[in-house]
């Protein structure tokens, strides 16, 4: 894990400021985008993404985080903050064992919209409606900062019995597939009521495990790789995952779970235009450094809202607080410095200590999604 960063991707495809009347001397060309890889939305690309990391041996495991768009399919006259969006994300968390077990144990924090026990889960939605997107910067500033879903909370705790912790470094691609799709019910169950009370829709997404390269609509995913496609609004998981990390957490208990409620939390990004949002005035900075602070803000919100779900489930999916430690240690073992050996490293997803804290800010924060609005919060909460 001390091996440099991969090669920076070219450009954007298309500038904000060139398409439908953005203002173009917003628009700064001077730096190029950090490549795709774990925890990064994707976007449809004509090559294959690069190998990126060699993490746990044989395996190719790319930075957590960072963005590489490209138009996405329309479906009509979809603004251009509709043709860009940001994807998958690791996870993170710095816990404190016994808040987090007094939280679990007490079952407070009900939320706005507690969901009934005889809650029935959506069908996968193959055909979803196109994501929201803001038509101004102005616009897209509020989106980030003051969105209706950080008015909402999750209820906490939720019963997913049926989630139960799986041994994902040793699962049968067929397991992994069914668990997967008990996995994305219970993501629907704790987060659509919060996104419908905010006036978004929550569809529930196709889920699919792969054990070797695979064309999607963002183009070719790496054999390990964990992804949120914007593109057809899919989650797709790599069966080699585990390996990536150290020996010690391959076979953490939940860590197959807690990476995808990172990717679904980029889901809730995009069906609310924070994705987008945030893309578009990441793009518009006139220096790396400076849009680094807009990626880490979506990885770290992300890493957030994982940390609620994983709080709101931890209960009925029988982790204990030790259970939860480790899982922190996963997060803080993809931090930027972590994998690239560079303690004071700039990049797009946050150190490990500030995704160890982010991640510790969902899992013991209580139930209110404003909890996780990193994007009102000092650069510095964001480093």
């Amino acid at each position: 894990m001390t091996q440099p960063y991969p090669p920076r991707q070219p450009p954007y495809p298309g500038q904000w400021g060139q398409q439908q009347g953005w203002p173009a001397q917003q628009v700064q060309q001077g730096w190029n985008r950090p490549q795709q890889g774990f925890g990064q939305q994707a976007w449809p690309q004509p090559q294959q993404q690069p190998a990126g990391y060699q993490a746990g041996g044989q395996y190719g495991y790319q930075q957590p985080g960072g963005f590489t768009p490209a138009p996405a399919p329309q479906r009509g006259g979809r603004s251009p903050l509709g043709r860009i969006l940001v994807m998958l994300v690791a996870v993170c968390g710095l816990l404190l064992v016994g808040v987090i077990v007094a939280n679990l144990s007490s079952g407070r924090s009900p939320g706005a919209n507690p969901t009934p026990d005889n809650w029935t889960p959506p069908p996968v939605d193959t055909d979803p409606s196109d994501l929201p997107a803001p038509k101004t910067y102005t616009e897209a500033t509020d989106w980030v900062k003051n969105n209706s879903v950080y008015n909402q909370s999750i209820t906490i705790p939720t019963n997913c019995s049926d989630l139960q912790p799986i041994d994902a470094l040793n699962a049968s691609e067929d397991e992994l597939n069914a668990h997967l799709q008990l996995l994305t019910a219970c993501l629907v169950k704790v987060w659509q009521g919060p996104l419908e009370a905010a006036g978004f829709e929550m569809p529930r997404p196709p889920a699919t495990v792969y054990n070797q390269p695979i064309q999607t609509a963002c183009g070719k995913l790496d054999s390990v790789n964990a992804t949120y496609c914007g593109a057809d609004q899919r989650i797709y998981y790599a069966k080699p995952l585990p390996k990536i990390f150290p020996q010690n957490l391959q076979d953490s208990r939940f860590l197959m779970e807690m990476i995808l409620g990172h990717e679904f939390g980029h889901a809730i990004q995009a069906r609310t235009g924070i994705l987008i949002s945030s893309n578009a005035l990441e793009q518009r900075e006139s220096t790396e450094s400076k849009a680094n602070v807009w990626s880490r803000r979506i990885e770290l919100q992300a890493d957030c809202l994982a940390g609620m779900w994983v709080q709101s489930v931890a209960p009925s999916s029988g982790l204990s607080g030790n259970d939860l430690t480790v899982l922190t240690q996963v997060a803080g073992a993809l931090g930027d410095d972590e994998l690239s050996g560079k303690p004071n490293i700039d990049s797009g997803h946050g150190l490990g200590q500030t995704r160890q804290r982010w991640f510790s800010t969902g899992l013991t924060g209580g139930a209110q999604v404003s909890t996780c609005n990193t994007f009102t919060v000092p650069d510095g909460q964001v480093r």
